[in-house]
């Protein structure tokens, strides 16, 4: 598509004549090439980032279920699966519909380069067509990109959640020692403690 567009683009002339053929807004066609390349490369790290998380699906979803349980633990309520599915939210399909729409709109902008070509479609539509391009590609393109940076911060403190909790539970009998147990407290976190202190009631 990008090549399609390149030819819109000016070039240096090779004399005083004026050109023959009215190009489009310069600024237009080189934003809309800048969308679809920024929206390629995000495409590549969201099908990196889904090979990635089918590589640890399962490791990711029993670390998940402990967080889980710890969560619901703290908070005093029922366990909830938000938290879930926002890390598999890729996987599940989160931005399949945006995808599909954009295909659509890819295929929208290829027509209208065909039109436009053969004089069937008016400039000022055209322009109108690489605006909206470059609109929906740029919006598309950071809700790839938040949507696998949700992932990835909520997998990591969920991570962090289950290796906290591993290292208090790996120890318990430190909670014995005076010296020790306001040291377990502190370096447990303040998501832990409850499940800590807990322990330090039988001792």
């Amino acid at each position: 598509m990008q090549i399609k567009l390149n030819k819109y683009l000016p070039i240096e002339p090779v004399d005083d004549s004026p050109a023959t053929t009215i190009l489009p807004d310069e600024a237009k066609v080189q934003r809309c090439m800048t969308a679809l390349d920024n929206y390629g490369e995000g495409a590549n790290v969201l099908n990196a980032h889904v090979q990635s998380r089918l590589a640890s699906f399962m490791e990711d979803m029993q670390i998940a279920s402990t967080a889980k349980m710890i969560d619901s633990y703290i908070s005093g309520t029922p366990a909830s699966c938000v938290n879930i599915n926002t890390i598999a939210g890729s996987l599940a399909g989160a931005t399949d519909t945006l995808l599909d729409s954009t295909n659509d709109l890819l295929t929208e902008l290829d027509q209208g380069i065909t039109n436009y070509d053969a004089s069937t479609l008016p400039l000022n539509k055209f322009e109108a067509l690489l605006d909206r391009v470059s609109n929906t590609l740029e919006a598309n393109a950071a809700t790839i990109l938040g949507t696998i940076s949700n992932e990835t911060q909520e997998l990591a403190k969920m991570y962090e959640t289950h290796k906290k909790m591993a290292m208090v539970m790996a120890v318990p009998a430190l909670i014995k020692d005076d010296c020790i147990r306001p040291l377990l407290v502190r370096v447990a976190g303040a998501e832990l403690i409850p499940l800590l202190t807990d322990e330090m009631k039988f001792f």
